[in-house]
């Protein structure tokens, strides 16, 4: 029921986004970032980014930004959750539990209007 889903958000200030994922299908795994005076594209893998290229509204390139990140670049998380235990922390200020929970909370939201239960639930 989850493979295939598309949301939109409504943020506050009017500003929209929206998501689509696929299981079933293969695409360009890649992220982008509209505004009214261009956008921002993160290439694939957009969860892991190596690279963007920020794009005026005229279709040129303002700036392109690469780098390469060894492994799958979650030793960041790791290193940062460790630093947070050292320091007896139990949230960070780059990513505050708040905002892992508001996010938990949308996938939440997203679940019940599909209409998907996992087996424990």
């Amino acid at each position: 029921m989850d493979a295939e889903v598309a949301t939109i958000f409504r943020h506050a200030g009017g500003a929209m986004s929206t998501t689509i994922s696929s299981l079933d299908n293969t695409g360009p795994n890649v992220a982008s970032i509209l505004g009214t005076e261009g956008r921002v594209e993160i290439a694939s893998t957009w969860y892991s980014p190596t690279s963007f290229r920020h794009i005026d509204k005229n279709d040129r390139v303002i700036e392109e930004y690469s780098s390469s990140v060894a492994g799958r670049g979650m030793q960041y998380e790791a290193a940062e959750m460790e630093r947070l235990v050292t320091a007896g922390k139990l949230s960070g200020e780059i990513m505050p539990a708040n905002e892992t929970v508001s996010i938990m909370q949308s996938l939440d939201t997203i679940r019940a209007q599909i209409g998907l239960r996992y087996p424990n639930e």
